[in-house]
């Protein structure tokens, strides 16, 4: 499964005029700002930008020379793309440059119509600031995109990361431990590299869910019960929380809460060993809306014809089952930034 390639937005700025607007050097900020250009390229990703600040510039250049290193010049147009708003002259010229078809990237005017340097961004990273920082931080909030500020660097995205934080618990906890978030935003390290890394590894992550749906049988059996502690194992190795619905305990309508579930969750598995209606009805959603799927069956199952053509995980030894389960997880997971 090849890793998801995530469109990254880098927005913000600094004055190198004003050297107290910041709370580490220019020379640090400027560092950190080509390292994030380096590592999007490098791990497969798509930077965007808004093509006005010095910072846009000096990450495009990154970006630029780090596909020049890979051999890979020709797909810059592909790779790089900024917006520029009407009216404003492009501050550089990699990659491939676009006027905004939106007047205006204010938050207001005829409607509520979000620039495509956020519209098109799957996640958005804020480093240091003025104005137009806070308007692509409220962009972001609007149209449900992850935020990144990194608060160390001071400047706006110190303020954004207050908001975020406060906001943690009800936008990002399903995907990250809060400490995992703080650890990127608020580090002291003064290795560029490393921690250019470690954000792009938190903006994969941010994006997906932790949760793992699990369909399978509701039966009491003893054999039920060890296959799904052996996937809340496996699952936990890389990050991810499995859990299933569990009818007798839940005081919702079942069928609402399951696709709730399946819709956020990172990825399903369901067991088939079973032909129950339940199963394939859910099945068939998670498969519908184009969920990643694992699917696994007792050894010996007569499978439907309908998935007979579907990779199936066969469990009887569940020491066996685990470690061949921990491939596929392992796959999904390293597409998803948890592996």
């Amino acid at each position: 499964m090849p890793r998801k390639n995530l469109n990254i937005l880098v927005a913000g700025g600094f004055d190198p005029k004003d050297q107290g607007a910041l709370d580490k050097p220019v020379a640090d900020f400027i560092a950190f700002g080509q390292s994030l250009g380096v590592e999007i390229i490098q791990q497969g990703h798509n930077l965007i930008t808004g093509c006005q600040t010095e910072l846009d510039s000096i990450v495009a250049a990154a970006a630029q020379q780090q596909l020049k290193q890979m051999n890979k010049p020709d797909t810059e147009k592909q790779r790089i793309v900024s917006y520029v708003m009407q009216g404003q002259a492009p501050c550089h010229q990699v990659g491939t440059i676009i006027q905004s078809d939106v007047p205006d990237w204010d938050i207001g005017g005829l409607q509520l119509t979000p620039p495509e340097v956020v519209g098109n961004a799957d996640v958005v990273l804020l480093l240091g600031g003025f104005y137009g920082t806070f308007r692509a931080a409220n962009w972001a909030r609007l149209t449900r995109k992850p935020l990144l500020p990194f608060a160390s660097f001071g400047g706006t995205a110190k303020e954004v990361y207050k908001v975020e934080s406060a906001r943690f618990d009800k936008v990002y906890a399903g995907k990250i431990e809060k400490l995992e978030y703080d650890s990127v935003l608020k580090s002291l390290s003064n290795d560029w590299a490393v921690l250019a890394t470690k954000a792009i590894s938190l903006a994969e992550k941010v994006i997906t869910s932790r949760s793992v749906f699990v369909i399978m049988s509701f039966a009491a059996s003893p054999q039920y019960k060890d296959l799904y502690a052996s996937i809340q194992r496996v699952c936990g190795a890389f990050d991810y929380n499995a859990e299933r619905v569990d009818e007798s305990n839940l005081f919702k309508r079942i069928i609402p809460e399951i696709t709730r579930q399946v819709r956020q969750s990172a990825f399903v598995i369901a067991d088939v060993t079973e032909p129950k209606a339940n199963v394939f009805y859910e099945l068939g959603f998670a498969d519908g809306i184009g969920k990643e799927m694992i699917l696994t069956a007792k050894k010996g199952t007569d499978l439907p014809f309908d998935i007979n053509d579907v990779p199936v995980l066969f469990w009887e030894s569940f020491a066996d089952f685990e470690t061949e389960l921990k491939k596929r997880v392992e796959q999904i997971g390293k597409w998803q930034g948890r592996a």
